[in-house]
């Protein structure tokens, strides 16, 4: 491997990784947030918890790379430049479009990472999500504390004595009908069962109990071995879409989504041109070239998102490689 390509190539990862560290802890945290207000509506095991953020984890992941790779490469070529070490390159003969070429594949690799995260694998971990999200209200609704009044289930009123490993003991129900007739359910035990995979209702089964009845003046008793009582509500787990399906449906996001997959590839040489300076003439700005190099992407990615326009999609691509070809050009390729 050529010398100098090597020594770009190993600041550009030491770079990265001080940038896409913080950036992806930060990203985190943040989700880590939205997951903790989640778990103070539902009930939520460190297993739940633990698959809420691998659902995300591929959108963290998206949202940060394209962050790490702008920071990474204006950065480690400032940081060269502000040494006089890329003037001595140019000096030494070395032609600034070499530089294209040494980073062309990095942004390359990048844009099939983040493509390949955002538009195959975030769609499918998006829908898993959301039915394991509606899977844990539906199961948040059913779960039943001994000992505590107040509680539901369907249209009864329920109360338990004790639950061991899923197994209530000493049931209670009440229910006041619309005909103004009430029932009284009392049994020795019961469970609940969910059909989450059968798309069915969930039911409470009992054992050994007997039913009291009371309308006007008539009281009726029933003795039972075992009743199933239906749950008024259901869990239904949506279908998962293909990739296919699911952006025919978003298509809008879509857009969005495809130009920050693209963005590394259509941008590199912007940022290229960024990082490169006269250091006994001008200061380095990688900060500021940072920050505008983010507002390009995202202001144009939100705007066309929100539009959903393909024909704003097309311009922001054209738009990018002029900016980048031309900025390139007046403040690299002339100079050097």
């Amino acid at each position: 491997m050529d010398r100098l390509k090597s020594y770009l190539l190993n600041n550009f990862t030491k770079s990265f990784a001080t940038l896409f560290i913080p950036f992806f802890t930060i990203l985190s945290l943040i989700y880590i947030i939205n997951i903790s207000k989640l778990s103070a509506k539902i009930t939520l095991s460190s297993s739940d918890f633990i698959a809420f953020y691998l659902y995300v984890l591929p959108d963290i992941i998206f949202a940060t790379l394209p962050l790490a790779f702008i920071g990474a490469i204006i950065n480690s070529i400032s940081n060269l430049t502000e040494t006089n070490e890329m003037i001595a390159v140019f000096a030494s003969g070395y032609k600034p479009k070499k530089l294209i070429k040494y980073f062309f594949p990095i942004a390359l690799l990048f844009t099939l990472i983040i493509g390949t995260l955002g538009l195959f694998i975030s769609p499918y971990t998006t829908q898993k999500m959301q039915n394991f999200k509606s899977q844990k209200i539906y199961e948040s609704n059913l779960k039943i504390l001994p000992k505590k009044l107040s509680q539901h289930f369907g249209n009864n009123h329920i109360f338990i004595k004790s639950n061991k490993d899923g197994i209530f003991q000493n049931v209670t129900m009440f229910r006041q009908n619309s005909d103004k007739s009430m029932q009284l359910l009392i049994s020795k035990s019961g469970f609940i069962n969910n059909n989450f995979d059968k798309n069915i209702n969930s039911y409470l089964n009992l054992d050994n109990g007997s039913i009291y009845k009371h309308k006007d003046r008539s009281f009726q008793i029933i003795d039972f071995k075992n009743m199933k009582i239906y749950n008024s509500s259901k869990f239904y787990s949506k279908k998962i879409l293909t990739t296919k399906e699911y952006w025919k449906k978003n298509r809008k996001k879509l857009y969005y989504y495809i130009l920050i997959s693209i963005s590394p590839l259509l941008l590199f040489i912007l940022y290229i041109a960024f990082g490169i300076y006269n250091p006994r003439y001008q200061k380095n700005r990688a900060s500021i070239y940072i920050l505008l190099s983010v507002l390009l992407i995202y202001i144009p990615s939100i705007i066309t998102r929100k539009s959903g326009s393909l024909y704003l999609l097309i311009a922001t691509v054209i738009l990018w490689l002029t900016i980048s070809i031309i900025v390139f050009n007046k403040r690299v390729a002339k100079r050097f």
